[in-house]
């Protein structure tokens, strides 16, 4: 049986550890449902010709109702530097966050 003295030894070794790899510094990864202006995505499948599969796009703009509702849009800049809006689900679209 393991002693409570050795329980707390052990305990102060793993939080050692983690603060030398510096885990409390770790965020989450997001989901889709996190998307906000300034993030990265990539697209995996798209349906225009002005926008490159597996190109980095930084987004523009996110409906404030983003996470409320299925229909909502976000905003990019395409190749021709122009703003495309298109929605959270739109079909022929495979999007991921970067």
């Amino acid at each position: 049986m393991i002693t409570r003295e050795e329980y707390l030894k052990a305990l102060d070794i793993v939080e050692a550890y983690h603060e030398q790899l510096n885990l409390s510094g770790v965020r989450r990864s997001l989901s889709w449902e996190d998307l906000q202006a300034g993030h990265k995505i990539i697209f995996d499948k798209v349906m225009s010709k002005y926008l490159t599969e597996g190109k980095e796009y930084t987004v523009t703009r996110v409906d404030t109702d983003w996470k409320e509702w299925y229909n909502s849009w976000f905003e990019i800049t395409d190749d021709r530097g122009k703003k495309k809006s298109l929605r959270k689900h739109a079909k022929g679209y495979l999007v991921r966050m970067a």
